[in-house]
């Protein structure tokens, strides 16, 4: 493909996208509904921080042992020690932020079920569940299975309330 053909696909897709941006912002509704919605939020984060202060979701993580023994549950993706150089190049926080920004999604979309709505269909769900089986700590497996926990976290230290528990997932 040539450079002047890749730049005008280039160039189109943006059109495309600027495009269909104009035509959500005339959309009347605050929330946009719908699966395929879903894929257009990769290109922006979760602003909902700015509409209201509250506890942010944290997502927590288990595994079982061949065993049958459960691991403590463990808080996954803390935060990180901020060092002077994390000004200049701070991919693993950078990556924890994305990894929290689809925790948030997912607890917006807990938020957004209507009412007897199943978790589970939404897109979130499937992502956070990967994301919580990749994040099972190495040092105490291997695991035969896991389960993840979306807590409101306390800014006091009071204790954490449980939004979502998932069930048993094999690993």
């Amino acid at each position: 493909m040539s450079q002047s053909t890749f730049l005008a696909i280039t160039l189109l897709l943006f059109g495309v996208y600027f495009a269909w941006l104009a035509w959500a912002m005339r959309h009347r509704t605050r929330v946009l509904q719908g699966r395929w919605w879903f894929f257009l939020r990769a290109f922006f984060p979760n602003w909902k921080f700015y509409h209201a202060v509250g506890r942010p979701p944290r997502l927590h993580v288990r595994g079982q042992l061949a065993t049958g023994y459960w691991a403590d549950w463990q808080l996954m993706y803390p935060r990180a020690p901020r060092r002077l150089w994390h000004l200049f190049h701070n991919a693993p926080v950078n990556l924890a932020l994305n990894h929290q920004n689809l925790v948030d999604h997912l607890a917006a979309d807990i938020n957004d079920l209507p009412e007897g709505g199943d978790i589970e269909a939404c897109v979130t769900y499937p992502l956070v569940a990967r994301l919580a089986r990749e994040g099972l700590p190495a040092e105490g497996g291997p695991y035969q299975a896991y389960q993840f926990e979306l807590r409101l976290a306390s800014p006091r230290g009071e204790l954490s309330e449980r939004m979502l528990q998932s069930p048993v997932l094999a690993a």
